[in-house]
């Protein structure tokens, strides 16, 4: 062999040489790409649903056109036994999406596996119907709520908390007391926080009270920090 023949030959080696690493670090990158992801969505899981919504509605609006006024709620088909008997879900499978679009009163139902639309429909979804999807959307925080008696009937605020509890299965009482004075004769609910007057709303039409401005001699120091809402039991709750 010839010195000419192996300077040729040099390059072609350390092209060979790079090649192959190259191609070793490949998957190296794909499994710590994969790791990157689930670690991403184990610590922010509701930016990992944004983003799955977002992915899906951009798959999705390449083959029909969508509303473009507001962002669908996404949920995932977990159980298409249950779903038989709604015709909605008649060909769903497990894994099959659903964009439900709330102002638009439509709901999709998407195979991200085949990239394929199975169903377009009415929103009209039962409880059985609900049972069987699990939704990315992150749970809302619990709501601490502090119970007071504000009437002379001994334990009027614990068995309160019972009636409470049930109408509203997110609600935590933290806290349970006397009310400054006995003599309420209306059921309140205020907002300690000042800042949920929807939410508060939204919670005394539930449960079927009045939302109130709290009394000066109602001490509530105690509660900072601790209760976003101070319920005070009147005698109009048998």
């Amino acid at each position: 062999m010839s010195v000419r023949k192996l300077v040729l030959k040099k390059p072609v080696l350390i092209i060979a040489a790079v090649i192959i690493l190259i191609v070793a670090a490949v998957p190296s990158f794909y499994f710590y790409t994969r790791y990157r992801l689930a670690q991403d969505q184990v610590n922010n899981p509701q930016a990992a649903a944004q983003q799955e919504a977002r992915q899906l509605v951009a798959a999705v609006g390449k083959i029909m056109l969508l509303p473009t006024d507001e962002d669908p709620t996404v949920a995932t088909v977990t159980d298409r036994e249950r779903l038989q008997n709604q015709s909605f879900f008649a060909n769903a499978a497990n894994g099959d999406k659903v964009l439900i679009y709330l102002k638009t009163k439509k709901a999709i139902l998407y195979r991200p596996s085949s990239n394929k639309i199975i169903d377009v429909a009415p929103i009209n979804l039962n409880a059985s119907a609900a049972g069987s999807l699990s939704s990315p959307t992150p749970t809302p925080a619990p709501i601490n709520i502090a119970v007071r008696n504000g009437t002379q009937t001994v334990g009027l605020s614990k068995t309160y908390e019972i009636t409470l509890t049930s109408k509203l299965p997110g609600a935590t009482v933290v806290d349970r007391d006397n009310a400054a004075r006995l003599d309420y004769t209306k059921t309140y609910l205020y907002d300690l926080r000042g800042t949920k007057a929807t939410q508060s709303a939204q919670l005394a039409q539930t449960l079927g009270i009045t939302v109130g401005t709290l009394p000066s001699d109602e001490p509530v120091t105690s509660l900072a920090g601790k209760a976003d809402f101070l319920i005070i039991v009147g005698s109009d709750i048998k």
